[in-house]
């Protein structure tokens, strides 16, 4: 009799054992997401100064550093009374006050895309490039002393 006992708990405690085995070892149900959800990635939350800023690290990191140093570099937002060449009317900019060369860089967010038209070396004719938030974040903006950098040049712009 005890035996049968003693052999009924063991068994029950296997049982047991193996229930609860089976159960945390199941992978757990991942909610299913539709293609809108996964094809909107989050956005890194940026200023449009700190996007410029980024931007101009881009485009000519020397040309800024420069300018943010000498407390040239001028942040602006284009309105419709200001002489600009065509197709930045709704772009944000960063020029120099005392520019020598010429340099104008335009930049606006669309999305995740950080579309940047620019003008170098008295060469008037606009160049544009594309970039998205991530690669910038990735390129200058991931280290705690890139941020320190971004954010100071940031409050050395000047504004219009």
């Amino acid at each position: 009799m005890k035996r049968k006992v003693i052999i009924t708990i063991i068994i029950l405690i296997s049982c047991l054992w193996v229930a609860v085995t089976i159960k945390f070892n199941r992978p757990s149900p991942q909610p299913v997401q539709d293609e809108t959800q996964s094809s909107q990635q989050p956005r890194p939350k940026f200023t449009d100064q700190q996007i410029g800023v980024l931007a101009g690290l881009a485009i000519s990191p020397d040309w800024l550093k420069q300018n943010i140093a000498a407390n040239q570099l001028v942040y602006g937002i284009v309105k419709p009374s200001d002489t600009v060449p065509a197709g930045v009317n709704d772009y944000s900019y960063l020029v120099a006050t005392d520019d020598q060369d010429g340099t104008e860089i335009f930049f606006k967010a669309e999305g995740q895309t950080v579309i940047i038209k620019y003008t170098s070396q008295r060469n008037t004719k606009l160049k544009a490039k594309a970039l998205t938030l991530s690669q910038l974040k990735k390129e200058f903006y991931q280290t705690r002393s890139q941020k320190r950098e971004v954010d100071d040049y940031v409050a050395g712009l000047r504004t219009e």
